[in-house]
């Protein structure tokens, strides 16, 4: 008998398609969007500020989206976030071609998509356990974490040589091309994105946000998730702001070397997304995380320690290897567990405390780096990974499998143990 998989799902293979192009477009963009305002301002501080304006809406804007995703049609929404973004992306290239593009466009069109992805990103996590059967999850979300790894590497490498032949702004209408198939893509899928019996909720949207950040505080499991991948950001988010300086001024490497140690990266999630869709077949969520996080703790210290581009490269590639692993096994277990009536808007309150933990780490990195030197902030990152892997021996979260909180008709039961403390 063949092996059910998930790439036999012609929904989900419409899904992953459409998605990975559009990663393809927005990695084309990550690009040449700050090669632009390089270009116009100069200013390394006008690029920093540039990332402060896309999250800061994404930030403010995901509990509200959560509960829309929770309330809405989650593939109308979708595609309403993806109509927009394309106009906002669109709106440079032909400002700039008109002789009208300023840093005002720019700002504004920056934080309408920082706005528009928490839109989407918030649909887009709860769709998933609809689109693919519960058995399959973790395999989809391996496959759409390769799509994602390898428009990543791809896109940055073509950017920069579309920037050279068409012109900086004039590369943005591949992103926009790229929203376009998208739209079409999500059109074609016929699976619902939201369960039976999930629809609109009458009830006020503060209860409504409220009611998801109970859940995950309440629920154990999605607790514990959340936590350490928060402190891993705050470790990991310290570190890379530091990781360039440490390589161009204590360890004096050319900027070519530093290139091909940051590409090791991108390798590594390439090959880390193959892998944990093949793991997943033999290894629980518990165990695929705890060795994720036991082989990223080897990282950080090499990073503080070694002298050689191969280590560094060979350090960054299981860096981006683990990090894969630990994200594919997380949001898997998260959407299998977490109600589907509630998935956009616990997934909204996981993301608020993961990613808002993020410019946290940047700026204690860059001011421990700053008075104490890299290297500090480097072995502090990787001794702070150690207590977290340390820690998850004391919890259940090593032990899960992703089936302990819903029977096979998909009801809610809830968790044992929910109120003890971590």
């Amino acid at each position: 008998m063949t092996k059910k998989t998930v790439w036999r799902n012609p929904d989900f293979v419409w899904l992953i398609s459409g998605q990975t192009v559009s990663e393809f477009g927005s990695a084309i963009t990550n690009f040449a969007l700050p090669w632009l305002l390089l270009k116009l301002t100069g200013s390394a501080m006008q690029m920093g500020f540039a990332f402060a304006v896309i999250m800061v809406p994404y930030l403010l804007i995901s509990l509200p989206a959560g509960v829309y995703a929770d309330r809405w049609n989650r593939k109308i929404l979708m595609m309403i976030a993806d109509a927009g973004r394309l106009l906002l992306i669109l709106s440079i290239p032909v400002a700039s071609t008109l002789g009208h593009l300023g840093l005002v466009q720019i700002y504004g069109v920056l934080a309408g998509m920082g706005a528009l992805n928490a839109v989407f990103d918030s649909a887009y996590v709860a769709c998933l356990p609809n689109v693919v059967g519960r058995e399959e999850l973790r395999e989809a979300n391996a496959g759409l974490q390769s799509g994602i790894s390898a428009s990543q590497i791809l896109g940055p490498a073509l950017a920069g040589v579309m920037v050279g032949w068409f012109g900086t702004a004039n590369t943005l209408y591949i992103d926009s091309a790229s929203f376009v198939v998208s739209i079409l893509s999500l059109w074609l899928i016929q699976r619902p994105f939201s369960a039976a019996g999930t629809g609109a909720d009458k009830s006020r949207m503060l209860q409504q946000i409220a009611e998801g950040l109970r859940f995950v505080w309440g629920h154990r499991l999605i607790r514990l998730i959340s936590l350490f991948t928060m402190t891993l950001n705050i470790a990991g988010s310290a570190a890379g702001a530091v990781l360039m300086y440490h390589m161009q001024r204590d360890l004096h490497l050319s900027p070519q070397l530093i290139g091909l140690v940051m590409a090791g990266m991108s390798v590594g999630t390439v090959a880390g997304s193959i892998v944990a869709g093949f793991v997943s077949r033999f290894l629980t969520m518990g165990k695929i995380m705890a060795i994720a996080l036991g082989v990223q703790v080897i990282p950080m210290f090499v990073f503080a320690f070694a002298p050689w581009t191969a280590a560094l490269a060979a350090a960054n590639f299981l860096l981006g290897f683990t990090a894969v692993n630990w994200n594919v096994q997380s949001v898997s277990l998260r959407q299998a567990v977490i109600p589907d009536r509630l998935l956009g808007r616990a997934s909204s309150a996981i993301r608020m405390v993961v990613w808002g933990s993020m410019p946290i780490g940047s700026a204690a990195g860059g001011s421990i780096g700053q008075f104490f030197g890299a290297p500090v902030v480097l072995a502090a990152g990787g001794l702070i990974q150690i207590a977290v892997f340390v820690w998850g021996f004391f919890t259940p979260l090593f032990q899960s499998t992703g089936a302990e909180t819903r029977d096979p008709s998909t009801s809610f039961v809830a968790p044992e143990g929910t109120s003890v403390d971590v």
